[in-house]
C-alpha cells in the first residue's frame, strides 16, 4: 500500500511506501507545524498545514531517475524552507 501527500483531492507528490516517509516529505517541505492541542499532556502535536492530507495512493510506475527529479522539485506554490546553519 502506498501513501501520498494531498491538497483538497489533489494529490501533490509522488506515492510513497509508508505513511512515515510521506511526512518526512512533508517536513522537509515545510508543511509540518506544531499545534498546541488541548489534552492533558499539555505537548505540542505535529500536525501538517491546513488543507493538506496523507492518503492512500495508487503506487507511480515512474523511472527510479523521474521519481527522483520529481522528488527535488517544491510542490506547487512552496518554495523549501532555507537552512540555517
Amino acid at each position: 500500500m502506498s501513501y501520498a501527500l494531498f491538497v483538497d483531492d489533489v494529490q501533490v507528490s509522488r506515492a510513497l511506501p509508508t505513511q512515515n516517509d510521506v511526512w518526512h516529505y512533508a517536513d522537509d517541505a515545510g508543511l509540518v507545524v506544531d499545534a498546541l492541542i488541548q489534552d492533558e499532556t499539555g505537548k505540542p502535536e505535529r500536525v501538517l498545514e491546513q488543507g493538506y492530507s496523507i492518503r492512500q495512493a495508487d503506487p507511480d510506475h515512474a523511472d527510479p531517475d523521474q521519481a527522483e527529479a520529481e522528488e527535488a522539485k517544491p510542490l506547487p506554490g512552496l518554495e523549501k524552507p532555507k537552512r540555517v546553519a
